[in-house]
């Protein structure tokens, strides 16, 4: 009676162990990146081969996997039905049935599952020989099971298939680039392309407090000392305030009417209709519109209509292909090194490509929490009220130090990238 208990024992732990293998090699294979296994396999790998092949024929493979895990399933239960039966009678089958679904369901399909859908590409590459054997034992059976569900399928209407996803296409570029088949810059000008049309108006734009503008009613004397000393090849024009802009002057139209007349131009004749957006518009159809209407700028506005700054095609065109130089533009290092692992940084750079430069690691979701934000707007949402010249904050594994600051504003900061510590995801890493 021991031995047969004892071989009992180990043929349902044995099948249970196959249930979690093919429980687990089902989901790698549903959830794996395709698009890493092709770049694994074009190098050659045997491994990555045989996993493009599995992957390549998905509906024969998850089809002779769903046949393995059905067989071992029902032999489980069959050889306990039997077990119990013998040994404890007909009245026990119940309470043995409903204890080998709960044993199959957590560590026959739930545990595995769950590690699977984590380690996927790891798995897919392990097991890649494994399944195209058994694809091929259960080919005929597998076969005719696919036949029967594509014709169901074909019944209905599916959504339509993307045979790439975008976060997939990031881990190909990221992979090309590493490898050197990508030059980094053109890595950059892609990875650029992909993140374009998330990018809003905000987050480019030149704030108010740094707009060189116009005051409709300004002398002529004004005029031209404020347009020499912008370099601008157009400039708003308000009324009394900033948040009044009645028009865009182009300086050449203005500069020609000046030497032409004999009176000064007046300012309000040569101004062009101004054109208006939200903060929140996507730059990429922003673009589009301003191509469309023939301007080059565009006044970017708040909830309440007041102005927050403007955004110019050249700012735009910035955001996808980095920056454009021309001869009045004065070269202004934004990260500069200050000491062992510390920089002085443009408080008006934004935070991950600060951090990407000096080498700070951000998971996928603290990227997600910082793209388009500032460093200056890093430091006002961590600091416990308004901040000041000397105060410091710790905030992602890095210690950012005010530098200077001019009224509310904050110009520059020193950042100091801390030893890596055991810290909590997201937020503070003190």
């Amino acid at each position: 009676m021991a031995d047969g208990t004892h071989l009992f024992i180990l043929t349902v732990a044995g099948l249970l162990l196959a249930a979690m293998c093919f429980a687990a090699m089902e989901t790698a294979f549903a959830s794996v990146s395709q698009a890493r296994i092709r770049a694994l396999a074009g190098k050659g790998g045997k491994k990555a081969l045989q996993a493009q092949y599995v992957l390549e024929h998905i509906d024969r493979a998850i089809t002779s996997i769903l046949i393995c895990t059905n067989i071992v399933h029902l032999t489980a239960a069959s050889i306990v039905t039997v077990y119990v039966t013998n040994r404890f009678g007909e009245a026990a089958v119940t309470v043995s049935t409903l204890l080998t679904t709960l044993a199959v369901f957590l560590f026959g399909e739930m545990l595995p599952k769950s590690v699977a859908r984590k380690y996927s590409s790891r798995i897919a590459l392990q097991t890649g020989g494994f399944v195209r054997a058994i694809m091929k034992i259960f080919a005929p059976a597998s076969a005719a099971l696919s036949k029967i569900g594509q014709a169901a399928v074909a019944l209905t209407k599916g959504d339509p298939e993307t045979s790439v996803t975008e976060t997939e296409l990031k881990d190909i570029i990221e992979d090309m680039t590493e490898e050197g088949a990508l030059a980094e810059e053109q890595g950059d000008l892609i990875s650029s392309a992909l993140q374009f049309g998330n990018v809003t108006a905000e987050s480019i734009l030149t704030s108010r407090v740094d707009l060189d503008a116009l005051e409709i009613n300004a002398p002529p004397e004004e005029i031209l000392d404020r347009i020499s000393a912008s370099g601008h090849s157009r400039l708003p024009v308000y009324e009394e305030t900033i948040d009044h802009i009645v028009g865009i002057v182009q300086i050449r139209r203005y500069l020609k009417h000046f030497l032409s007349d004999n009176e000064p131009a007046k300012l309000k004749d040569l101004l062009d209709e101004p054109f208006f957006v939200h903060q929140s518009t996507k730059i990429d159809n922003l673009l589009t519109e301003m191509t469309e209407r023939k301007i080059q700028m565009a006044v970017v506005t708040d909830n309440f209509g007041g102005t927050l700054g403007i955004v110019t095609v050249e700012d735009i065109l910035e955001e996808l292909v980095g920056e454009i130089w021309d001869e009045d533009d004065k070269a202004v290092r934004n990260v500069v090194p200050a000491g062992p692992d510390t920089y002085s940084v443009n408080a008006a750079e934004h935070v991950t490509d600060v951090f990407d430069e000096i080498g700070v690691r951000l998971t996928e979701d603290e990227e997600e929490e910082l793209t388009n934000k500032l460093m200056s707007e890093l430091v006002f949402e961590t600091r416990q009220g308004m901040p000041k010249e000397g105060d410091t904050v710790t905030a992602y594994g890095t210690e950012i130090t005010v530098l200077s600051m001019k009224r509310s504003r904050i110009y520059r900061v020193k950042v100091r990238k801390l030893a890596p510590p055991d810290a909590p995801e997201g937020g503070e890493r003190a």
